[in-house]
């Protein structure tokens, strides 16, 4: 049974039309036109076989009603074609009540062993239509027609005797009476199969409906949370801020007296204690970034700025370091990319943090800013700052957890101070905020190569839960 029912399946998915299957309740009522016309006229044939049993004499009356029935098949191939589906009803139920009115006509009249067909119009009509007023109406009115017309025609017209036994009519009549009641019953069951198909898909839906509801309450607490820890970093990265400040003040104090009395050791160990706030300041004041973007309040002041400009500002605070490593510093830039419409800051930022690993890898090499106009597969005009070293490289592994925040992959002996990674967190997170994205480029003994991607102006629109970028004229 269950074969059986996939294949039905299958039979009636051939014939079901797409502008149907897309509407749950159009495709259900298009089933049951479907599985009627397709199985149907099998019952219904049993009827003239019958009385080509029967009759001794069978006429064309009952060639006739054997096309009649018949002629349900072609119907699917005509939904299938694009016929549409309310004017296939209509001529449906009209043939429906030509068959079975003939049958009786010429086989009893209103005494016939086959008027019991007559029932099933007002349950087809209710299979086919559902809960559609106006065509029911017009089935209705059908139906009565076609009643009217038979009344007339049997008191007006009076049929030719037929000459079928007594014995057999009764025979007739059980045919016809089983034929009706397994049709019934088929349609019955393939209702039920559909409705309860309807049951559990709104059991489903009240299910996904609650989880949807679940979701958009962990979405709200997520949401609170998130709000709340950039609050709590807020408030500490100023707590912290505070003290550090008076580290590095008092500690630049005693360097210069250092600097005074020629104390060469006390000058080593201040320069190491300077070293290390101002790293712990650099890492306070990323987090509080991170933050920032985490909760969507990272502001960006994009301005008209000349791009050789960010690239030496960005280039400044690290090129004593290139230089004591031995290492070639290299820079070009493309004629026709003189200025760009960006956060100045923010973009000297990115480049900093870069700069600052190749610096801090590479010996004895070169280190090479490029800065070329790049097209983003269609988009709006775009550029590229590319930053490569001759350093180790950096070992597939970490490549690919390289820009999240804290990643496993990440060694904590890779960095100065443990190698929390934030630097290129924020630089990744920098860069989308202002419509761009940063990938890197890597191979172990030979270098990196850093590639930052942005528009060459800020887009006019951010999607909900991005950064927000201002911008000012020039």
């Amino acid at each position: 049974m269950g074969r059986l029912a996939l294949a039905c399946e299958r039979l009636i998915a051939r014939f079901m039309p797409e502008s149907l299957a897309e509407d749950r309740a159009g495709a259900n009522r298009a089933r049951m036109f479907l599985i009627s016309h397709l199985f149907g006229p099998v019952l219904g044939n049993t009827v003239p076989l019958a009385l080509f049993v029967f009759d001794p004499t069978p006429g064309w009356n009952t060639a006739v009603l054997a096309a009649s029935i018949s002629l349900f098949w072609v119907f699917p191939f005509l939904l299938r074609r694009g016929i549409a589906y309310e004017r296939l009803v209509l001529l449906s139920v009209v043939n429906l009540n030509f068959a079975i009115l003939w049958s009786c006509y010429h086989n009893g009249g209103v005494a016939s062993p086959t008027l019991t067909w007559a029932l099933i119009i007002p349950i087809l009509s209710l299979f086919y239509l559902g809960g559609e007023r106006r065509l029911q109406r017009q089935l209705l009115g059908i139906t009565a027609g076609s009643f009217a017309i038979f009344l007339a025609a049997y008191i007006l017209l009076q049929p030719t005797p037929n000459d079928i036994p007594e014995t057999a009519m009764i025979g007739l009549g059980a045919v016809s009476t089983v034929a009706t009641l397994a049709y019934v019953a088929f349609m019955a069951v393939y209702y039920a199969r559909v409705f309860d198909a309807g049951v559990d898909l709104e059991i489903e839906m009240r299910r996904r409906r609650q989880m949807a509801d679940e979701l958009r309450r962990a979405i709200v607490h997520a949401h609170r949370i998130g709000s709340a820890r950039a609050e709590f970093l807020a408030r500490m990265s100023h707590e912290i801020r505070t003290p550090l400040n008076a580290i590095i003040g008092y500690g630049q104090i005693l360097r210069e007296e250092a600097e005074e009395s020629g104390d060469e050791l006390l000058l080593e160990d201040v320069d190491r204690i300077l070293e290390a706030a101002n790293y712990l300041m650099r890492l306070i004041n990323m987090i509080l970034d991170l933050a920032k973007i985490d909760a969507g309040r990272m502001l960006f002041d994009a301005r008209t700025h000349d791009l050789r400009a960010i690239i030496e500002a960005a280039l400044a605070p690290h090129r004593e370091t290139l230089e004591e490593g031995g290492n070639r510093i290299t820079i070009a830039i493309d004629s026709d990319l003189s200025t760009v419409e960006v956060d100045h800051a923010r973009l000297v930022q990115i480049l900093g943090c870069i700069i600052e690993n190749a610096a801090r890898h590479t010996r004895d090499g070169e280190v090479t800013i490029r800065a070329a106009r790049a097209a983003e597969d269609g988009r709006e005009p775009a550029f590229t700052v590319a930053v490569s070293d001759t350093g180790p490289g950096i070992e597939a592994e970490v490549m690919a957890g390289l820009f999240e925040s804290f990643s496993a992959r990440r060694r904590a002996a890779d960095g100065r101070y443990g190698g929390t990674g934030l630097s290129l967190t924020l630089c990744a997170q920098l860069c989308r905020g202002m419509g761009g994205h940063i990938e890197a480029e890597s191979m172990p003994g030979v270098g990196s190569t850093f590639t930052v991607h942005l528009p060459a102006a800020p887009p006019a629109a951010q999607d909900p839960g991005t950064p927000v970028m201002t911008q000012h004229a020039a």
